[in-house]
């Protein structure tokens, strides 16, 4: 397998921009001045601008990202904006020039910008969890799908390393599991190529957010119950509609719970009810919830031994993933299918 496609920005640095630089480039650049603060990323160099004409994040993106992958991320959020004005999503800001992205020289490397409002809030995984947020997000990431339904791109068929479409993508990297990991790893990607990928091409698909993490979701900071914005579309790509969904309730599994499913079922429940969900398509759920578990925690064991000064952040999320995906493994088969059907089908009174 050619790895070199979707990993490229996983193992490219981020650019290294100074606070000076920075805060240059977006007075000359954009007209902003105020006050600089880096923030963590991943793949790209972020910087939030606290300026009179408002909070903005401006991005140094990866030298390593194609050209028409930007572009399409761009396009996807300007395409938010004119079919789904309403939703907390980060709207484009033009440079002075009316570029949406626009190009810049830092130490003799040529770099592209995208500056976005930012949306204040606190990430959801420091709010606290209830059935009211779930219908909330819910109908929040249906509404972000239906708005994205008709949007096309050329490059909106990427090759992702995070495109639970493409689980097998993750197998060159089994060897960095613990080795009580590996069995059920390899288990869940066998039955994958053989019971899961088959069924997703016969599904509905679209442009979809494809990463709606915890760490993308902001609540309002006054009561930490409400959606206040849905961020980062890096990760967006055209993949059966279906995948949205196992990859968002991957992260809403709770393992502690009485019932694991109850914010699973919430929000099922509130997205069905904006977008009504096929039952070929709730079928595959579980196991899409299930891989995006896997992946999550294979990509994260090698991304730690390949940046070893960042392995505290890369793998935040394990412990807690592992312990999910273990109990949800262990679920009664056809449990959760049944949970989710019954979660969309309303009550008769």
């Amino acid at each position: 397998m050619d790895k070199g496609g979707c990993t490229d920005l996983m193992t490219t640095q981020a650019p290294t921009v100074d606070l000076a630089t920075a805060q240059e480039i977006a007075d000359r650049v954009y007209g902003l001045k105020g006050t600089l603060k880096l923030l963590n990323g991943e793949r790209d160099t972020n910087f939030l601008i606290q300026s009179r004409q408002g909070a903005f994040v401006l991005k140094f993106i990866n030298p390593a990202e194609d050209p028409n992958v930007i572009s399409f991320q761009t396009q996807a959020l300007l395409h938010i904006e004119r079919h789904g004005a309403h939703l907390p999503v980060p709207r484009v800001l033009p440079a002075r020039n009316g570029e949406v992205e626009p190009k810049v020289l830092v130490s003799e490397q040529p770099l592209t910008l995208r500056t976005v409002s930012y949306l204040d809030g606190i990430s959801q995984n420091l709010g606290q969890p209830s059935v009211a947020l779930m219908h909330e997000l819910g109908t929040s990431l249906a509404e972000v799908n239906l708005a994205l339904k008709d949007f096309q791109h050329p490059a909106a068929h990427r090759n992702l390393l995070w495109d639970v479409g493409h689980a097998e993508r993750v197998r060159p990297y089994l060897d960095y599991l613990e080795a009580d990991q590996l069995p059920l790893v390899s288990t869940l990607l066998d039955r994958y190529a053989t019971c899961v990928k088959p069924r997703l091409a016969t599904l509905r698909a679209q442009v979809i957010h494809n990463d709606l993490n915890p760490h993308n979701v902001m609540l309002d900071c006054e009561t930490a119950s409400r959606v206040a914005a849905i961020i980062d579309f890096g990760d967006a790509l055209h993949a059966p509609l279906i995948n949205e969904l196992g990859t968002a309730l991957s992260y809403q599994f709770d393992a502690d719970a009485t019932d694991p499913l109850w914010q699973i079922k919430a929000f099922v429940a509130a997205y069905d009810a904006r977008i009504p969900l096929q039952r070929e398509e709730l079928a595959v759920l579980g196991e899409l919830m299930a891989m995006r578990m896997a992946m999550a925690i294979t990509i994260a064991r090698w991304r730690a031994c390949l940046y070893p000064e960042n392995r505290t952040y890369v793998l935040r999320n394990l412990r807690t993933s592992w312990r999910n995906l273990q109990c949800l493994t262990a679920m009664p088969e056809g449990l959760l299918t049944q949970s989710l059907i019954n979660a969309c089908t309303p009550e008769v009174p």
